[in-house]
């Protein structure tokens, strides 16, 4: 189980990067995370293009970080003293539910009408879930743990605010500002990634 807090983030941001570099249409300036292979229209594994495999893997990704994540999430549970902890530890569970909502309802799909519900909850409650659980933490350690998970939060809150106002100023020349969202999204994902492999990490050690 303590493996899950290494595997995940690796299998997850690692195909989710992955993908980034299969999907012959992806700009870092240009698209969201979730815009990849959604063209396409077919489901989940369906084999095709080069921009299906494209949206396989990075849907992959988002299901392996909720479903390696999940499990992991139980041993920080066993682990936690305090009440801030476990809401914390509720909140990641919730974000988790979000990334595996992000791919079973993505765009152009069935479900596509749940996708910005399932894409808030997973990274507001990144945000959330490390200001939390951090704080809880470093309240039970004495500072000795959790100060990390306070920063990734703020460096993630920071990073949307700062791509916003770019986006707003800059990248508004097609008229379609709502699709620039790439690169707070994957930083977003790397943060979480660390959040979870840094308590691995500390449990094991």
């Amino acid at each position: 189980m303590l493996k899950l807090g290494y595997a995940g983030p690796v299998a997850s941001v690692g195909a989710i990067f992955l993908a980034t570099l299969l999907d012959p249409k992806f700009s870092w300036r240009s698209r969201s995370l979730s815009s990849m292979g959604e063209a396409t229209g077919q489901s989940l594994l369906a084999l095709g293009s080069v921009d299906q495999l494209a949206f396989d893997v990075f849907n992959l990704g988002l299901v392996l970080a909720g479903v390696l994540g999940l499990p992991f999430l139980a041993l920080l549970w066993a682990d936690s003293e305090t009440r801030t902890e476990r809401i914390g530890l509720v909140l990641a569970g919730l974000t988790l539910l979000g990334s595996i909502g992000v791919a079973v309802a993505f765009l152009d799909g069935p479900f596509a009408a749940f996708h910005f519900v399932a894409a808030m909850t997973f990274f507001f409650g990144m945000t959330l879930t490390m200001w939390t659980y951090g704080t809880g933490l470093a309240k039970r350690t004495g500072g000795a743990h959790g100060l990390g998970a306070i920063w990734f939060a703020n460096v993630h809150a920071v990073g949307w605010v700062g791509w916003m106002l770019l986006e707003a100023f800059l990248y508004t020349g097609d008229g379609d500002t709502w699709t620039y969202f790439a690169v707070p999204e994957f930083v977003g994902a790397v943060l979480f990634g660390l959040f979870v492999a840094t308590q691995a990490r500390r449990l094991d050690g």
